[in-house]
């Protein structure tokens, strides 16, 4: 049996084609991405990509338990104390080759299926969230926990929060709540609810398909995935009913989105009633400061710039995380020593100073974009 971190195979079809199938396959830590699992990654989708035999791809992840939970943050977090203000070459080839990877699926011109099956976080909604076609199961739980460890929603999470509605967006990103698989349908991340014991009755279906190798075959799949659909199991969503409080709280302003200090305060006269809502608002308080800020400006920008533009953004984020204090710190106090005490460079929002957080999306490198080819 390989000890590989992801598993490769290729199934025959009905056609002349095959389907590529990857296995993200390291359960004991959630499939959480590693840099050798990225580049894997991207060398089997480039070499797919050109191979005219496949006819679509299918992700899944190892085990009962996560698609994928996010990155390898533990190995960044070691990279980040041994060169605490940069340059942080770890960090660099990290980020640029996992958002170069996310980009490759954004723009893949074959059908990609990715099975969300439970966690979904970070990196993993990073390649999930580009395919083109995305399943939700039962025990999908989708989110952008980024506030709590000092770093930003990435990996491509901008592309998607720019696509929710704005009140959705900032709900996510500013609270890291976890949407199940219903929910994650209207926050657009989801496109298909099948039963997760579905999954080989949808691998035979591919198989029993006669693709066409050309553009056609992205509705042959979707015909095949709504074959399949049937959420009668799946727990009900819960957005609906609480939509009016989170207008309320997170949405529109006189015309704008709601100000940072304004979400604060509403989240601060919240009643009994929403305890939901009240959890939200720990997590937003009690996470950094300077990520909260951080999203507010990424959501904004994201209006008005292409999908190559927001990972050349993302990248100048991350780096500059990987090189101020509020990163590692925040690693450090929820996975390293888990006393869930971190000590943020500015105590509330209110402290950080609009000059720092703008600062972020400065690239810290001399010359050129080191992602200046996407797109």
């Amino acid at each position: 049996m390989s000890d590989a971190p992801v598993r490769f195979e290729t199934l025959p079809t009905a056609s002349s084609h095959a389907i590529g199938v990857i296995t993200l396959d390291v359960p004991a830590t959630l499939n959480s991405l590693s840099l050798e699992m990225i580049d894997l990654l991207a060398e089997r989708l480039r070499a797919w990509r050109d191979d005219a035999s496949i006819a679509a791809v299918f992700v899944q992840g190892a085990g009962d338990r996560a698609f994928c939970a996010g990155g390898d943050i533990q190995a960044l977090y070691r990279s980040m104390r041994e060169a605490p203000t940069g340059p942080n070459e770890y960090a660099m080839a990290f980020f640029s080759r996992e958002y170069r990877l996310n980009y490759m699926i954004h723009t893949y011109p074959k059908p990609m299926l990715a099975w969300g099956h439970g966690i979904v976080m970070g990196g993993g909604l990073g390649i999930l969230g580009a395919c083109s076609h995305r399943v939700g199961t039962e025990t999908t739980r989708i989110a952008l926990p980024e506030i709590t460890i000092g770093l930003f929603p990435d990996a491509g999470a901008t592309v998607y929060l720019a696509r929710m509605e704005s009140t959705l967006a900032h709900y996510m990103a500013l609270t890291g709540t976890q949407l199940n698989a219903a929910d994650s349908v209207r926050a657009h991340l989801i496109d298909h609810l099948v039963p997760n014991d579905a999954r080989e009755g949808a691998l035979e279906a591919m198989e029993a398909t006669v693709w066409t190798g050309n553009a056609d075959d992205a509705s042959l799949l979707t015909q095949i995935l709504m074959s399949l659909e049937d959420s009668s199991g799946f727990p009900p969503g819960k957005l609906a009913a609480q939509w009016p409080t989170l207008e309320a709280v997170f949405g529109a302003s006189a015309g704008e989105r709601a100000a940072l200090a304004e979400v604060v305060s509403r989240i601060a006269l919240v009643d009994d009633e929403h305890a939901w809502l009240a959890k939200a608002g720990d997590a937003l308080t009690g996470g950094c400061p300077v990520t909260a800020h951080l999203i507010m400006e990424q959501i904004e920008r994201a209006r008005t710039l292409s999908i190559a533009d927001m990972f050349r953004q993302e990248l100048c984020l991350a780096m500059q995380c990987a090189t101020h204090p509020d990163f590692a710190e925040g690693v450090r106090a929820l996975l390293i020593d888990k006393d869930r005490q971190p000590k943020w460079v500015y105590p509330t929002i209110a402290d950080v100073p609009r000059e720092y957080v703008l600062a972020h999306f400065e690239g810290p490198w001399d010359g050129e974009h080191p992602l200046a080819d996407l797109g």
